[in-house]
């Protein structure tokens, strides 16, 4: 497949790309977005795990889904899931087809949280992409989606 990045006269564009991606992550993160009423802010691995809680509400999804759609050990999300509990941010259910399995859900306080962490994220964006036309942003937006797509499609690195 063709590479996205046209030839430039910069002899480090990709690294370039990488770099920017990296600060604009960066200051996003330190920008107060994950601010909320909790005591601590919630660390972007949390934020995470709490996406893909709030993608399959209100049906639920399972300890592993949510390990293999974020690639790490479910080791690693139970302990997440074990601080958003603690926090009633997510709940565990009996799966209403298997009571054995169990299901995470957002609480209502977690659906409030994920009102309130949007309202941040759109106060944000719209700071932020000031002076950005509509269709800049949506090429801007395609680009991510196709840059997400190609990554997922990378063979895994050992580390």
């Amino acid at each position: 497949m063709e590479s996205l990045f046209v030839k430039t006269t910069d002899p480090q564009p990709h690294e370039n790309v990488w770099r920017n991606v990296l600060r604009l992550a960066d200051r996003l993160s330190s920008s107060g977005i994950t601010d909320c009423d909790l005591p601590n802010r919630l660390p972007l691995s949390q934020l995470r795990v709490i996406g893909v809680i709030y993608d399959r509400h209100p049906q639920g999804v399972m300890l592993k889904e949510i390990a293999d759609e974020l690639k790490l050990t479910p080791g690693a999300i139970s302990q997440t899931v074990d601080t958003l509990v603690k926090e009633n941010i997510v709940e565990r259910t009996t799966s209403p087809t298997d009571r054995r399995a169990i299901l995470l859900r957002p609480t209502e306080s977690g659906l409030a949280l994920k009102e309130e962490h949007g309202r941040r994220i759109e106060n944000v964006m719209q700071a932020i992409s000031c002076g950005i036309s509509a269709e800049e942003f949506a090429v801007f937006q395609s680009v991510l989606e196709r840059l997400l797509e190609q990554i997922s499609n990378l063979p895994q690195q050992s580390k």
